[in-house]
């Protein structure tokens, strides 16, 4: 059975309803009534655009980086995130199977977060729950090396929807399914070659099956 590092934003619930309020609450509180929709929010999130890159030059970038990290992770704007359809499901799946699940997140605050998974019900489907800093970390390389031991990496599996979840993977030499339901989009993800693309949450247990049967047979060969 595999060990499985799963990311938790746009992955396993759904963070676009939060992202957009908070971008457009800020530049209301600026003063700007004109911005961009939903949809091409989002369009331009999923080509690899920055949230900063998207405030209008009349807010200094530090000014809104800082309003955004004050607020985006506030339980006020988390109560907007929504479970993606079939998680519990999955997660138990998974769990029935054998595997072992480890939820590796970037969020600021840890006390919001694990308020937020308690009230989605999410808490005891994880093995371990792995945090680290947003401002710190380029990749989830150092919180899963200090996890890994050389007898679990070839069983090793990490899932996410962003290209810092698929550098992950390739830094560690471990398998990496990329989500294309997410923050990002398939184009946009192709560019880091994933060894698989899940289109939706459900075929999760079906895809790490198949890896667990190749692996299996790649041992004996």
């Amino acid at each position: 059975m595999s060990v499985i590092f799963i990311d938790l934003d746009d992955t396993l619930i759904n963070t676009s309803e939060r992202h957009y309020t908070v971008y457009k609450d800020i530049l209301e509180s600026f003063g700007v009534s004109t911005y961009l929709s939903k949809e091409e929010f989002w369009r331009l999130k999923r080509d690899g655009r920055k949230t900063v890159d998207l405030v209008p030059p009349s807010i200094p970038r530090d000014v809104f980086q800082s309003e955004w990290i004050e607020k985006i992770e506030d339980r006020c704007y988390l109560n907007l995130d929504k479970i993606i359809d079939g998680c519990h499901r999955v997660l138990s799946q998974l769990t029935e199977q054998g595997h072992k699940i480890v939820l590796v997140t970037l969020r600021q605050r840890k006390d919001n977060l694990f308020w937020e998974l308690n009230k989605l019900g999410l808490t005891n489907y994880f093995d371990e729950i792995i945090v680290g800093s947003t401002l710190h970390l380029k990749t989830k390389v150092p919180l899963i090396k200090r996890y890994l031991d050389m007898s679990i990496l070839s069983s090793s599996i990490i899932v996410g929807d962003s290209e810092i979840d698929i550098l992950t993977g390739k830094q560690l030499g471990i398998v990496t399914i990329a989500v294309m339901y997410g923050v990002r989009s398939l184009r946009f993800l192709k560019k880091y070659i994933p060894d698989f693309y899940l289109d939706h949450l459900s075929k999760l247990p079906k895809i790490i099956s198949r890896i667990d049967i190749d692996s299996a047979y790649d041992s004996v060969r």
